[in-house]
Formats: structure tokens, C-alpha cells, sequence
């Protein structure tokens, strides 16, 4: 299915904006800030209360071990994928079982989401493969996406100017 990179400093609607593409789908969360059950970021919102059952229907992983996510995420079918924090989950790099997870989108009809705080931070192979950017407002530095990924200088520009929530999505494919 597509990937969806979702991109923006911390605070610009990056985790609103997945909690709406899972809401009443099938989900797998890898939920390291513990965002995603009975407990919420900010005052005033409701809790998402997913299971941590990892074979419910919509659940989320709290746990650190990137490998274990992955093998849990690959059993899931026609499932949206999250990676919160996913400059964790890369960690610079394209890890083979990251790779496998990316890769294997279409054949397991999952939707992956990945969030990162910047887009210096996204792995060059994870832009070439992405489907989708929702660009938030960031924190990089313009010459630094003018010469990584000169394709979002335009939204990134546009994208500085915006309020919290607001976004650009951009078709990669």
C-alpha cells in the first residue's frame, strides 16, 4: 500500500494527524512515548485506548526493541503501521528489518506511517520509497533541505509560515 512520511518539530500536529488515519482501522502503533492508550499528550484530548495485546485489532508495542516491532508489524495484514519517533526506528539508516517492513508494504496491503521531528532526519532510501510527505513546520535549515531534498524546498518553505496542525502533503510517487 503507500508510506506516509509525517514530518514537523515537535508540538506541529505530527501525532493528531496519525491518530486521525487510524481512527476505526485496523492499527499497530509502535508507541514509545506511551501516547497511543489510556493516557494522553495534552490536556483536554481523548485517550486513543489501544490494546497491548499485539494481536488485537488496534494495538500498539510500548517496548524499545525495533526488531520485535517489526516482526509484529509483519504478521499484520491491510493494517496502518505506526512508527512514532521514527528517527529511533531508523536511526540514520535503513536497518534490514526497517527495509523488510518498507518493502513488503505492498504485498501485506499495510499503510505505513512514519513520524520524524526533521526532515534532515529522514534516511535518503526512506524518502526515495515514500508515497506521501505531510510536511509540518520544522526546525532544518533551508540550505540544508536545499541540498538534501531540494523536491521539498518549496513545501518546506510554505510550510514555515504555518500555524500548529497546519501541514503541506506532497505526492512523491
Amino acid at each position: 500500500m503507500y508510506m506516509y512520511l509525517i514530518i514537523g518539530a515537535p508540538g506541529q500536529g505530527k501525532s493528531p494527524w496519525a491518530q486521525k488515519m487510524i481512527e476505526g482501522r485496523q492499527c499497530f502503533v509502535w508507541d514509545i512515548n506511551n501516547e497511543y492508550g489510556t493516557t494522553t499528550k495534552y490536556d483536554g484530548q481523548t485517550p486513543i485506548m489501544l490494546s497491548t495485546d499485539p494481536k488485537a485489532a488496534r494495538s500498539r508495542y510500548i517496548g524499545w526493541d525495533m526488531k520485535q516491532f517489526v516482526q509484529l508489524a509483519m504478521s499484520r495484514r491491510n493494517t496502518v503501521v505506526v512508527a512514532e519517533e521514527a528517527t529511533g526506528f531508523f536511526r540514520g539508516h535503513l536497518s534490514s528489518p526497517a527495509a523488510r517492513l518498507a518493502i513488503s508494504r505492498k504485498h501485506s496491503g499495510n499503510i505505513l506511517l512514519f513520524l520524524f521531528h526533521s526532515i534532515n532526519r529522514v534516511p535518503p532510501e526512506i524518502m526515495e520509497m515514500a508515497d506521501w510527505v505531510v510536511l509540518f513546520k520544522t526546525n532544518d535549515e533551508e540550505k540544508t533541505i536545499e541540498k538534501k531534498y531540494p523536491r521539498l524546498l518549496e513545501a518546506y518553505r510554505k510550510a514555515q509560515s504555518f500555524q500548529p496542525g497546519q501541514c503541506e502533503i506532497i505526492k512523491m510517487i
